[in-house]
């Protein structure tokens, strides 16, 4: 029995080795720093720090606590929490498990002003769904870090939430360009998106997992397709709220920020960056004083976004004039009003919910015995 428990052994420190080299990769690129800079920082050659990015070597503790202090990640981030080969064989995952292994909740509820409280039954469900996506990564062996970090320090002044959210489209790659289907780029970043039932006045939640540098979010599933994008991008600024919000300097400290507002903030300037709405508006010729009630709805298309957020953002950016932008905000909020929250032109984006958990499902069940 020895010599099998010595063959898991191996085998363990192997996939250690191997986590912690994807980790230090990971961050390192999203840092845009070459290995010999990052080598440089924590004070060792090039070829050591190769050495631990291709998994064969194992960093000291205390190289561990350089490397997470020169990448602005915690240590637990950079050994990404494998579970143990030997464990893993002997003791397969519960699919539904309500505590991690030490008894403490594994992921914590991020607020926002004027959140509705959730009753204890929708608490309870939306916490198992957390442990059920954890199980379901632990059978897949799947990575449980985002490959985007979810840590970065910004103001929370418009000006220091729209260089957020500039941010985090650089993390993902994308810039200003105009994305169709935001939900794939955001699963594809390894975050856990769940659409789910959930009570009439509850349009979304969140989750950060501050072990694995990672977050949960849950969309009700009843929400125009808008306005689940919406909702996904506010709980995304949520998190970096939580995570690195700071009041600009010189402002005074009178209560906590307004949460909600650099929540929607942060949503309306990641879904309509400045640069990518002038450019499609610029492309159209179209004036301020000459929008058309149809041209907005079919506009509005290119960005995923409600008629009544994109014509808000259009007049923050002074593209409509104040005029047109109240007409048009009140036909349309009269019509969510006749019709339920209804996009006022009667189409309706296409989205493949619950496209990565889906995914775990399957490979997870083939690889139960």
């Amino acid at each position: 029995m020895k010599p099998l428990r010595d063959a898991y052994q191996q085998e363990e420190d192997a996939l250690l080795r191997q986590r912690i080299g994807l980790q230090v990769r990971t961050f390192r690129q999203l840092k845009h720093l070459s290995q010999a800079e990052l080598a440089a920082q924590v004070g060792i050659r090039p070829g050591p720090m190769n050495a631990i990015e291709k998994g064969k070597h194992v960093p000291t503790g205390r190289m561990l606590l350089r490397l997470a202090e020169a990448l602005g990640v915690s240590v637990d981030s950079l050994l990404g929490r494998p579970e143990a080969v030997f464990a893993a064989r002997e003791e397969r995952p519960s699919y539904l498990r309500s505590e991690t292994s030490d008894g403490h909740p594994v992921a914590q509820p991020m607020r926002l002003r004027d959140d509705q409280p959730l009753d204890p039954a929708t608490e309870k469900q939306l916490q198992q769904r957390v442990f059920e996506f954890l199980a379901l990564e632990d059978a897949c062996q799947a990575q449980k870090c985002a490959t985007i970090p979810l840590r970065h320090p910004f103001t929370t002044d418009t000006r220091g939430i729209e260089l957020l959210a500039q941010q985090v489209r650089q993390f993902l790659g994308i810039g200003q360009a105009v994305i169709f289907d935001y939900l794939e780029l955001l699963e594809n970043a390894g975050l856990r998106i769940v659409f789910c039932p959930m009570p009439e006045n509850i349009a979304s939640a969140a989750y950060y997992d501050a072990a694995n540098a990672n977050a949960f979010f849950f969309i009700n599933e009843a929400l125009n397709v808008e306005r689940q994008l919406f909702e996904l991008a506010k709980r995304l600024g949520a998190i970096y709220l939580h995570t690195g919000g700071a009041r600009p300097p010189g402002a005074q400290a009178n209560g906590p920020p307004d949460s909600l507002r650099i929540a929607r903030q942060f949503a309306a300037f990641f879904l309509m960056p400045e640069a990518a709405m002038r450019a499609t508006v610029a492309q159209t010729g179209i004036t301020p004083e000459r929008w058309t009630y149809e041209l907005v709805l079919r506009l509005k298309h290119r960005f995923g976004v409600s008629a009544e957020s994109f014509v808000i953002r259009l007049e923050e950016l002074s593209l409509i004039s104040p005029t047109l932008a109240k007409r048009f905000k009140t036909r349309i909020r009269q019509e969510y009003k006749r019709t339920g929250y209804k996009e006022p032109d009667g189409t309706r984006r296409m989205l493949t919910p619950n496209g990565r958990l889906n995914d775990l499902r399957l490979v997870a069940g083939r690889r139960r015995p």
